[in-house]
C-alpha cells in the first residue's frame, strides 16, 4: 500500500519536534513520554531521581524511540533551570513543555507535622506549584525560539473542580496551576505558545505507594473503581492520550482549556 504524505503526517504528528515532561520517570510523566515519542516526538524525562529517569528512557530507546534523560529538581529556580537547558540542549531545541512532577500530601491543615519531616505547605507547594512557575519560566526563552507551535501542557488534579475534605494543601497548589495555566495562555499567546491543563482523576500510579502500604494501595485503588461514574479508576495512558491531544500541533486554536480527566467523578453523581 502506498502512504502519502497526509498518512504519514497523521501517524507521525510530532515528528522533528522535541518535548521535556518533568516528572517522567514513571507513572504518569512516563507514560505522557513514551506516547509524545511514539508519535515520532523527541522526549526529555526529567527527575530528581538520576538513576529512575536514566533507565526509563532506556526502556523507550530500547523500543526505538527517541528519548533522554535529564536529573534535576524542580522545586528550585536553579534546579529547574538546568533541567530545562539541558533537555533543549540534548533535543536541539523544545517544542513542548509538560509540567508532570508532583507530590501528593494528604490530612488536615491543622494537625502537627513530624518536626523531623519537611513541612507538608512547604513540600506540596515547592514542587507542585513553585516547580511548574520555576520550569515554565526556564522553557519560555527555548519555546519561543522553536519551530513554532509550541505548548505547555500543566498535570493539575480534578480536585481543583470537586474538592475533598483532608486535601486542602495539594489542592490549594493545583488551584494555582489552573490559574497559572489561564493566566499564562493569554500572556503567550502572542508568541503562539499555547497553555493548557489536564485535571486527572484517581489513576492508578505509583504515588499511592507513598502514602500507605503497597497492598493498601492495590486495594484502594480496585476499589475506588466503583465510585467513578464510568466504572474504573484511570490508567496513565488515559491522561497521556489527553495530553498529547493538547499538544498535537494540529490542535493550534486551543489555550486556556482545563481537560478534565477523571471518568466522570467530578460530576458528583455518587
Amino acid at each position: 500500500m502506498t502512504i502519502t504524505a497526509g498518512e504519514n503526517a497523521a501517524e507521525a504528528p510530532f515528528e522533528g519536534r522535541a518535548a521535556l515532561i518533568t516528572g517522567g520517570g514513571s507513572g504518569i510523566g512516563l507514560a505522557i513520554g513514551r506516547t509524545l515519542a511514539e508519535g515520532g516526538c523527541g522526549i526529555a524525562l526529567g527527575g530528581r531521581r538520576r538513576e529512575v529517569v536514566e533507565a526509563a528512557a532506556g526502556d523507550l530507546r530500547s523500543l526505538g524511540l527517541r528519548a533522554v534523560a535529564v536529573a534535576g529538581d524542580v522545586s528550585t529556580a536553579d534546579g529547574a533551570r538546568r533541567m530545562v537547558d539541558a533537555a533543549a540542549r540534548e533535543l536541539r531545541g523544545l517544542d513542548a513543555l509538560v509540567n508532570c512532577a508532583g507530590v501528593y500530601h494528604a490530612g488536615p491543615l491543622a494537625a502537627e507535622g513530624d518536626e523531623n519531616e519537611p513541612d507538608p505547605v512547604d513540600l506540596v507547594v515547592d514542587v507542585d506549584l513553585k516547580g511548574v512557575l520555576f520550569a515554565t519560566r526556564a522553557a519560555i526563552p527555548h519555546l519561543r525560539a522553536g519551530r513554532g507551535g509550541a505548548s505547555i501542557v500543566n498535570i493539575s488534579s480534578s480536585l481543583t473542580q470537586s474538592p475533598l475534605a483532608n486535601c486542602s494543601v495539594y489542592t490549594a497548589a493545583k488551584a494555582g496551576v489552573d490559574a497559572l495555566t489561564r493566566s499564562l495562555a493569554a500572556e503567550l499567546a502572542g508568541d503562539r505558545i499555547r497553555v493548557n491543563a489536564v485535571l486527572p482523576g484517581v489513576v492508578r500510579t505509583p504515588i499511592f505507594e507513598t502514602v500507605m502500604p503497597p497492598e493498601e494501595a492495590v486495594a484502594f485503588l480496585d476499589g475506588f473503581g466503583e465510585e467513578v461514574p464510568l466504572g474504573r479508576i484511570g490508567e496513565p495512558d488515559d491522561v497521556a492520550r489527553a495530553v498529547v491531544f493538547l499538544c498535537d500541533p494540529a490542535n493550534d486554536w486551543i489555550t486556556g482549556a482545563m481537560l478534565t480527566v477523571d471518568g466522570g467523578l467530578s460530576l458528583g453523581s455518587g
